[in-house]
């Protein structure tokens, strides 16, 4: 699996089985993957993994741990899900949630060599999901109730990912800020792309969560417009476009935009973070509330029509590859081994392995029927001669459940003996009556 797409055999990873390869970076890697489990359960997961090359360079994987931790915490429909953080090998992995569709460049981008336009109505939706989504993670509060302060620092096209189905996930927390935490970067250093950055990060400032209501304004701009907002000619211009806040209403390129949409947009570009919302949630109200008035609803299927319409191939492919994959038959992984503290552990060499023998079930109530005055006689003068030591009888001893004797013949040949010994001793009983009544 080292092309891109390539499908070899499946790999063992740790606890998943990699597929084939998503994407891969400077950095990291991704993959389609696969848990099982017992009973034919299974899931399929997207799983990133540090290349080799990064994989002894602390601030890096500081850097990888982080997006774990943060991300697990945050339980949205608008963001994509973390399952797991692992080390395999000296590789350290996030095991993600699966989403089936394509990211929101991709969806822009094919909209633009067509020479046309989102929906205006499509590009609302999909901006509010994502300040959905956003304000669930600013507002997110730690053990002690104390908000956590989490800011993305990197929204952008390439990180909100929409669904076949119609979904929209904000993904890679990679670069998260979280407010508590003394913060690893080098002063002068700029995280994030440079075209979705917010004036306060180009300055150095400390950011907050207004910094990604700036980063979905650019978004939705471009949606809009089709085109970037913030280009220059070298990534300084660029910089120093957005921290003069140098752009063009969206409406002057895109005359059809209503004035109280492009209201929404221009808030959210304020130059001045004190001008812009407060809170994701305030435009993602502002947003629901024009769509509404507007009379352009537009939900999870429509978006799901229109992804269905504009990438038939990509999901016709999509279902058969994640078709082949569900008929894999995967061995179920071992359960994870508990690592035993030092002090417990035993050379094995120097005390032999013992194991305990299953412990038996208590024996069945046993009901006992007195036997027949002749009988009792009989068997008791036959005793003194010897010639039987011990008699099994159907009635001397029933349970409620017949079991086989563990070592011992099978209950119908016990029975039988038993019959026929009955049988001798009955005979030898009327003999000796006979015998005994003879004058």
């Amino acid at each position: 699996m080292t092309r891109l797409g390539a499908v070899t055999a499946p790999e063992r990873f740790g606890p998943y089985w990699l597929l084939d390869r998503i994407n891969v970076g400077g950095m990291a890697e991704v993959f389609r993957g696969k848990q099982v489990g017992v009973e034919g359960f299974e899931r399929l997961i997207a799983l990133k993994r540090i290349l080799p090359s990064v994989s002894s360079d602390p601030d890096f994987i500081d850097m990888f741990v982080d997006e774990a931790k943060i991300a697990v915490l945050l339980q949205h429909a608008n963001i994509a899900q973390t399952y797991d953080l692992g080390k395999v090998d000296d590789q350290y992995f996030i095991a993600m949630e699966y989403v089936s569709g394509v990211d929101l460049r991709t969806i822009w981008d094919r909209a633009r060599k067509r020479k046309r336009l989102l929906p205006i109505a499509m590009s609302a939706h999909v901006a509010q999901r994502v300040c959905e989504g956003l304000d669930a993670a600013h507002r997110k509060l730690d053990d002690t109730g104390k908000e956590l302060g989490l800011v993305h620092r990197d929204i952008s096209p390439h990180n909100v990912l929409c669904s076949y189905e119609g979904e929209v996930k904000i993904i890679d927390f990679g670069i998260a800020k979280v407010a508590n935490k003394v913060s690893r970067t080098q002063a002068g250093a700029l995280k994030g792309k440079f075209g979705y950055m917010s004036p306060e990060q180009i300055r150095g400032i400390n950011v907050d969560r207004r910094s990604d209501i700036f980063a979905v304004g650019i978004v939705l701009w471009e949606l809009l417009v089709g085109r970037r907002l913030f280009v220059g000619n070298s990534d300084f211009a660029v910089l120093e476009k957005i921290r003069n806040a140098d752009f063009e209403a969206p409406s002057k390129l895109n005359p059809r935009l209503d004035p109280g949409l492009e209201a929404i947009v221009m808030r959210a570009l304020s130059a001045d973070r004190e001008a812009r919302y407060a809170w994701a949630s305030e435009m993602a109200a502002d947003l629901s509330r024009y769509l509404f008035q507007d009379g352009q609803i537009f939900s999870r299927g429509d978006l799901a029509r229109y992804m269905a319409q504009h990438f038939e191939t990509e999901i016709h492919a999509e279902r058969e590859r994640l078709d082949g994959y569900r008929k894999l038959v995967l061995p179920v992984e071992a359960p994870r081994s508990r690592v035993p503290d030092r002090s417990t552990v035993v050379d094995e060499r120097a005390a032999p392995r013992v194991t305990a023998a299953p412990a038996r079930p208590p024996a069945p109530a046993v009901e006992v029927k007195p036997l027949p005055a002749s009988m009792a006689r009989a068997i008791t003068e036959t005793r003194r001669e010897g010639t039987i030591s011990e008699v099994s009888a159907p009635w001397i001893g029933q349970t409620k459940a017949s079991s086989r004797p563990q070592g011992g013949l099978p209950t119908w040949a016990a029975m039988l003996i038993g019959g026929l010994l009955v049988v001798a001793v009955g005979a030898l009983g009327a003999l000796i009556y006979v015998l005994a009544a003879r004058p």
